[in-house]
Protein backbone atom coordinates (compact mmCIF):
# COMPACT_ATOMS: atom_id res chain seq x y z
CA UNK A 1 0.00 0.00 0.00
CA UNK A 2 1.39 3.39 -1.02
CA UNK A 3 1.86 5.87 1.83
CA UNK A 4 2.58 9.60 2.04
CA UNK A 5 6.19 8.65 2.82
CA UNK A 6 6.46 6.95 -0.57
CA UNK A 7 5.07 10.07 -2.25
CA UNK A 8 7.53 12.28 -0.35
CA UNK A 9 10.47 10.09 -1.32
CA UNK A 10 9.58 10.17 -5.02
CA UNK A 11 8.99 13.94 -4.93
CA UNK A 12 12.29 14.52 -3.05
CA UNK A 13 10.68 16.23 -0.05
CA UNK A 14 10.00 15.36 3.57
CA UNK A 15 6.75 13.59 4.53
CA UNK A 16 5.58 16.69 6.41
CA UNK A 17 6.16 18.86 3.33
CA UNK A 18 4.31 16.34 1.15
CA UNK A 19 1.41 16.38 3.60
CA UNK A 20 1.27 20.19 3.60
CA UNK A 21 1.39 20.22 -0.19
CA UNK A 22 -1.46 17.71 -0.29
CA UNK A 23 -3.56 20.08 1.83
CA UNK A 24 -2.63 23.09 -0.34
CA UNK A 25 -0.77 24.84 2.50
CA UNK A 26 0.16 28.42 1.57
CA UNK A 27 3.65 27.94 3.02
CA UNK A 28 4.50 25.42 0.29
CA UNK A 29 5.58 26.74 -3.11
CA UNK A 30 3.55 25.92 -6.20
CA UNK A 31 6.54 24.13 -7.70
CA UNK A 32 6.73 21.79 -4.70
CA UNK A 33 2.98 21.20 -4.80
CA UNK A 34 3.25 20.26 -8.45
CA UNK A 35 6.05 17.78 -7.72
CA UNK A 36 4.04 16.16 -4.94
CA UNK A 37 0.92 15.90 -7.06
CA UNK A 38 2.89 14.39 -9.92
CA UNK A 39 4.36 11.82 -7.53
CA UNK A 40 0.85 11.03 -6.24
CA UNK A 41 -0.34 10.38 -9.79
CA UNK A 42 2.64 8.18 -10.63
CA UNK A 43 2.15 6.09 -7.50
CA UNK A 44 -1.65 6.15 -7.74
CA UNK A 45 -1.75 7.41 -4.15
CA UNK A 46 -5.10 7.95 -2.42
CA UNK A 47 -5.12 10.01 0.78
CA UNK A 48 -6.23 8.25 3.96
CA UNK A 49 -9.29 10.39 4.58
CA UNK A 50 -10.29 8.54 7.74
CA UNK A 51 -6.96 9.32 9.39
CA UNK A 52 -7.13 12.93 8.23
CA UNK A 53 -10.61 13.29 9.66
CA UNK A 54 -9.42 12.10 13.06
CA UNK A 55 -6.68 14.72 13.06
CA UNK A 56 -8.86 17.56 11.80
CA UNK A 57 -11.90 16.42 13.84
CA UNK A 58 -14.11 16.90 10.82
CA UNK A 59 -15.16 14.89 7.81
CA UNK A 60 -14.48 15.26 4.14
CA UNK A 61 -18.01 13.99 3.60
CA UNK A 62 -21.01 15.87 2.25
CA UNK A 63 -24.36 14.86 3.69
CA UNK A 64 -27.16 14.60 1.13
CA UNK A 65 -30.55 14.93 2.82
CA UNK A 66 -33.47 13.29 1.02
CA UNK A 67 -37.10 14.05 1.85
CA UNK A 68 -38.95 11.58 4.03
CA UNK A 69 -41.84 10.03 2.14
CA UNK A 70 -43.25 7.34 4.44
CA UNK A 71 -41.91 4.65 2.14
CA UNK A 72 -38.18 4.71 1.42
CA UNK A 73 -38.76 2.63 -1.73
CA UNK A 74 -40.55 5.63 -3.27
CA UNK A 75 -37.28 7.57 -3.23
CA UNK A 76 -35.24 4.68 -4.56
CA UNK A 77 -37.65 4.29 -7.45
CA UNK A 78 -37.56 7.98 -8.35
CA UNK A 79 -35.00 8.67 -11.13
CA UNK A 80 -34.98 12.38 -10.26
CA UNK A 81 -33.12 11.73 -7.02
CA UNK A 82 -30.73 9.29 -8.64
CA UNK A 83 -29.78 11.85 -11.29
CA UNK A 84 -29.31 14.73 -8.87
CA UNK A 85 -27.19 12.54 -6.57
CA UNK A 86 -25.02 11.59 -9.55
CA UNK A 87 -24.43 15.27 -10.30
CA UNK A 88 -23.47 15.97 -6.69
CA UNK A 89 -21.20 12.92 -6.52
CA UNK A 90 -19.34 13.91 -9.71
CA UNK A 91 -18.28 17.27 -8.22
CA UNK A 92 -17.61 15.88 -4.74
CA UNK A 93 -15.31 13.21 -6.17
CA UNK A 94 -13.31 15.80 -8.09
CA UNK A 95 -12.95 17.90 -4.92
CA UNK A 96 -11.88 14.95 -2.75
CA UNK A 97 -15.16 14.58 -0.88
CA UNK A 98 -17.30 11.54 -0.20
CA UNK A 99 -21.08 11.62 0.02
CA UNK A 100 -23.39 10.14 2.62
CA UNK A 101 -27.18 9.87 2.25
CA UNK A 102 -29.66 10.71 5.00
CA UNK A 103 -33.10 9.13 4.62
CA UNK A 104 -36.03 8.29 6.84
CA UNK A 105 -39.54 6.90 6.74
CA UNK A 106 -40.83 9.86 8.72
CA UNK A 107 -39.54 13.25 9.86
CA UNK A 108 -38.35 12.21 13.32
CA UNK A 109 -36.34 9.32 11.87
CA UNK A 110 -34.72 11.59 9.28
CA UNK A 111 -33.93 14.17 11.95
CA UNK A 112 -32.29 11.52 14.16
CA UNK A 113 -30.17 10.35 11.21
CA UNK A 114 -28.95 13.87 10.43
CA UNK A 115 -28.24 14.58 14.11
CA UNK A 116 -26.13 11.42 14.25
CA UNK A 117 -24.23 12.49 11.12
CA UNK A 118 -23.39 15.83 12.74
CA UNK A 119 -22.55 14.53 16.21
CA UNK A 120 -20.80 11.26 15.39
CA UNK A 121 -19.57 11.74 11.86
CA UNK A 122 -18.68 15.40 12.35
CA UNK A 123 -20.20 16.17 8.96
CA UNK A 124 -20.62 19.92 8.59
CA UNK A 125 -21.64 20.30 4.95
CA UNK A 126 -25.11 19.36 3.74
CA UNK A 127 -27.23 19.50 0.59
CA UNK A 128 -31.00 19.33 0.95
CA UNK A 129 -32.75 17.75 -2.03
CA UNK A 130 -36.03 19.34 -1.05
CA UNK A 131 -37.47 22.52 0.45
CA UNK A 132 -40.40 22.20 2.83
CA UNK A 133 -42.27 24.45 5.23
CA UNK A 134 -41.99 23.80 8.98
CA UNK A 135 -39.06 21.44 8.49
CA UNK A 136 -37.47 20.24 11.73
CA UNK A 137 -34.43 18.86 9.90
CA UNK A 138 -33.66 22.18 8.22
CA UNK A 139 -34.20 24.04 11.51
CA UNK A 140 -31.72 21.69 13.21
CA UNK A 141 -29.04 22.29 10.54
CA UNK A 142 -29.53 26.02 11.02
CA UNK A 143 -29.21 25.67 14.81
CA UNK A 144 -25.83 23.92 14.58
CA UNK A 145 -24.64 26.39 11.91
CA UNK A 146 -23.63 23.73 9.39
CA UNK A 147 -22.86 24.82 5.85
CA UNK A 148 -25.87 24.17 3.70
CA UNK A 149 -27.17 24.35 0.13
CA UNK A 150 -30.83 23.74 -0.64
CA UNK A 151 -32.08 22.44 -3.98
CA UNK A 152 -35.31 24.40 -3.92
CA UNK A 153 -36.43 27.78 -2.67
CA UNK A 154 -36.40 29.63 0.60
CA UNK A 155 -39.58 29.75 2.63
CA UNK A 156 -38.00 32.07 5.19
CA UNK A 157 -36.23 35.23 4.08
CA UNK A 158 -34.46 35.37 7.47
CA UNK A 159 -32.17 32.49 6.42
CA UNK A 160 -29.26 34.69 5.38
CA UNK A 161 -26.66 31.91 5.57
CA UNK A 162 -28.19 29.41 3.16
CA UNK A 163 -27.49 29.12 -0.55
CA UNK A 164 -30.05 27.90 -3.06
CA UNK A 165 -30.08 26.13 -6.42
CA UNK A 166 -33.44 25.94 -8.10
CA UNK A 167 -35.53 25.92 -11.24
CA UNK A 168 -38.00 28.73 -11.86
CA UNK A 169 -40.87 26.50 -10.82
CA UNK A 170 -43.43 29.29 -10.94
CA UNK A 171 -42.60 29.89 -14.60
CA UNK A 172 -42.43 26.15 -15.27
CA UNK A 173 -45.97 25.81 -13.91
CA UNK A 174 -47.10 28.65 -16.16
CA UNK A 175 -45.37 27.15 -19.19
CA UNK A 176 -46.87 23.69 -18.64
CA UNK A 177 -50.36 25.15 -18.29
CA UNK A 178 -49.93 27.48 -21.26
CA UNK A 179 -48.84 24.47 -23.34
CA UNK A 180 -52.14 22.69 -22.61
CA UNK A 181 -54.20 25.84 -23.14
CA UNK A 182 -52.66 26.32 -26.58
CA UNK A 183 -53.69 22.74 -27.37
CA UNK A 184 -57.29 23.82 -26.78
CA UNK A 185 -57.85 22.34 -23.30
CA UNK A 186 -59.74 24.57 -20.86
CA UNK A 187 -60.78 22.29 -18.01
CA UNK A 188 -57.35 21.58 -16.54
CA UNK A 189 -56.65 20.09 -13.09
CA UNK A 190 -53.41 20.30 -11.09
CA UNK A 191 -52.54 16.94 -9.46
CA UNK A 192 -50.32 17.10 -6.36
CA UNK A 193 -49.04 14.91 -3.53
CA UNK A 194 -47.82 17.42 -0.91
CA UNK A 195 -48.34 21.19 -1.14
CA UNK A 196 -45.96 21.68 1.81
CA UNK A 197 -43.19 20.84 -0.66
CA UNK A 198 -42.41 24.24 -2.08
CA UNK A 199 -41.61 22.91 -5.56
CA UNK A 200 -45.15 21.56 -5.88
CA UNK A 201 -46.66 24.72 -4.40
CA UNK A 202 -44.72 26.96 -6.80
CA UNK A 203 -45.75 24.90 -9.82
CA UNK A 204 -49.36 25.12 -8.67
CA UNK A 205 -49.12 28.90 -8.31
CA UNK A 206 -47.83 29.13 -11.88
CA UNK A 207 -50.69 26.91 -13.05
CA UNK A 208 -53.28 28.96 -11.14
CA UNK A 209 -51.94 32.28 -12.44
CA UNK A 210 -52.09 31.07 -16.04
CA UNK A 211 -55.65 29.75 -15.60
CA UNK A 212 -56.76 33.03 -14.00
CA UNK A 213 -55.20 35.03 -16.84
CA UNK A 214 -57.46 33.11 -19.25
CA UNK A 215 -60.51 33.55 -17.03
CA UNK A 216 -60.62 29.83 -16.26
CA UNK A 217 -61.16 27.99 -12.97
CA UNK A 218 -58.16 26.47 -11.22
CA UNK A 219 -58.84 23.13 -9.56
CA UNK A 220 -56.68 20.63 -7.71
CA UNK A 221 -56.72 16.90 -7.06
CA UNK A 222 -54.79 15.16 -4.29
CA UNK A 223 -53.34 11.90 -5.61
CA UNK A 224 -53.66 10.21 -2.23
CA UNK A 225 -57.40 10.83 -2.24
CA UNK A 226 -57.76 9.38 -5.73
CA UNK A 227 -55.88 6.33 -4.48
CA UNK A 228 -58.01 6.14 -1.34
CA UNK A 229 -58.17 2.66 0.19
CA UNK A 230 -61.62 3.38 1.62
CA UNK A 231 -63.15 2.87 -1.80
CA UNK A 232 -62.10 1.47 -5.14
CA UNK A 233 -59.65 3.65 -7.09
CA UNK A 234 -62.12 3.67 -9.97
CA UNK A 235 -64.86 5.04 -7.75
CA UNK A 236 -62.66 7.77 -6.25
CA UNK A 237 -61.57 9.00 -9.67
CA UNK A 238 -65.11 8.74 -11.07
CA UNK A 239 -66.49 10.83 -8.21
CA UNK A 240 -63.78 13.44 -8.69
CA UNK A 241 -64.36 13.77 -12.44
CA UNK A 242 -68.11 14.04 -11.92
CA UNK A 243 -67.57 16.99 -9.58
CA UNK A 244 -64.65 18.52 -11.50
CA UNK A 245 -64.95 18.06 -15.27
CA UNK A 246 -61.37 17.67 -16.53
CA UNK A 247 -59.89 17.49 -20.01
CA UNK A 248 -56.23 17.59 -19.02
CA UNK A 249 -53.93 17.32 -15.98
CA UNK A 250 -50.80 19.14 -14.93
CA UNK A 251 -49.16 16.64 -12.56
CA UNK A 252 -46.49 17.47 -9.99
CA UNK A 253 -44.02 14.82 -11.28
CA UNK A 254 -43.65 11.83 -13.59
CA UNK A 255 -44.37 9.21 -10.92
CA UNK A 256 -47.68 10.86 -10.03
CA UNK A 257 -48.51 11.08 -13.73
CA UNK A 258 -47.94 7.35 -14.22
CA UNK A 259 -50.12 6.53 -11.21
CA UNK A 260 -52.80 8.77 -12.69
CA UNK A 261 -52.46 6.99 -16.04
CA UNK A 262 -53.13 3.71 -14.27
CA UNK A 263 -56.33 5.07 -12.73
CA UNK A 264 -57.48 6.55 -16.03
CA UNK A 265 -56.83 3.28 -17.84
CA UNK A 266 -58.95 1.40 -15.28
CA UNK A 267 -61.73 3.93 -15.82
CA UNK A 268 -61.21 3.84 -19.60
CA UNK A 269 -60.92 7.64 -19.51
CA UNK A 270 -58.64 9.52 -21.87
CA UNK A 271 -57.12 12.76 -20.55
CA UNK A 272 -54.14 14.82 -21.68
CA UNK A 273 -51.26 14.91 -19.21
CA UNK A 274 -48.14 17.01 -18.77
CA UNK A 275 -45.77 16.23 -15.90
CA UNK A 276 -42.42 17.37 -14.49
CA UNK A 277 -38.86 15.97 -14.31
CA UNK A 278 -38.69 14.23 -17.72
CA UNK A 279 -37.27 11.09 -16.16
CA UNK A 280 -36.85 7.75 -17.90
CA UNK A 281 -40.32 6.95 -16.57
CA UNK A 282 -41.80 9.64 -18.80
CA UNK A 283 -40.24 8.02 -21.84
CA UNK A 284 -41.40 4.48 -21.11
CA UNK A 285 -44.91 5.36 -19.89
CA UNK A 286 -47.83 4.26 -22.05
CA UNK A 287 -48.60 6.62 -23.62
CA UNK A 288 -45.24 8.34 -23.19
CA UNK A 289 -45.49 11.49 -21.09
CA UNK A 290 -45.05 15.06 -22.19
CA UNK A 291 -42.85 16.33 -19.36
CA UNK A 292 -40.95 19.42 -18.24
CA UNK A 293 -37.20 18.73 -18.25
CA UNK A 294 -35.62 20.35 -15.19
CA UNK A 295 -32.06 19.01 -15.66
CA UNK A 296 -31.54 17.30 -12.25
CA UNK A 297 -27.92 16.30 -12.98
CA UNK A 298 -27.07 19.99 -13.49
CA UNK A 299 -28.98 20.90 -10.33
CA UNK A 300 -26.76 18.46 -8.43
CA UNK A 301 -23.57 19.79 -9.98
CA UNK A 302 -24.50 23.38 -9.21
CA UNK A 303 -25.42 22.53 -5.63
CA UNK A 304 -22.12 20.74 -4.98
CA UNK A 305 -20.09 23.49 -6.64
CA UNK A 306 -21.85 26.10 -4.55
CA UNK A 307 -21.26 24.16 -1.33
CA UNK A 308 -17.60 23.27 -1.92
CA UNK A 309 -16.18 26.19 -3.85
CA UNK A 310 -18.93 28.74 -4.39
CA UNK A 311 -18.92 32.39 -3.50
CA UNK A 312 -20.60 33.44 -0.27
CA UNK A 313 -23.40 35.26 -2.08
CA UNK A 314 -26.39 33.92 -0.19
CA UNK A 315 -28.98 36.29 -1.58
CA UNK A 316 -29.05 35.25 -5.22
CA UNK A 317 -30.03 31.64 -6.02
CA UNK A 318 -28.62 29.79 -9.00
CA UNK A 319 -31.45 29.10 -11.45
CA UNK A 320 -31.26 26.10 -13.80
CA UNK A 321 -33.39 26.32 -16.95
CA UNK A 322 -36.31 24.07 -17.91
CA UNK A 323 -37.79 22.86 -21.20
CA UNK A 324 -40.99 21.10 -22.27
CA UNK A 325 -40.40 17.73 -23.97
CA UNK A 326 -43.48 16.84 -26.00
CA UNK A 327 -44.67 13.24 -26.26
CA UNK A 328 -47.89 11.25 -26.76
CA UNK A 329 -49.75 12.04 -23.53
CA UNK A 330 -50.72 15.54 -24.64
Amino acid sequence: MVTIKDVAKLAGVSPSTASRALHDNNMISQATKDKVRKAMEELDYSPNYSAQNLVKKQSNTVGIILPFRGNAEELGDNPFFMQIIQGISEICSKEGYLVSLATGHYEEELLATVQNMVRSGRIAKFIFLYSKTHDKVFDYIMSVKSECVVVGQSYNDDNKHVRYVNNDNLQAGKDATSYLLKKGYQHITYLYTDMDELVQAERYMGYAEEMKKKGLKAQTAHLKELLSESSSSNQSLKEYLNLHPTEAFVTCDDISAIQLQGLLNEEDASKAIISFNNSILAKIANPSLTSVEIFPYQLGEEAANLLLKGETNYQKPIIVSHAIIERQSS
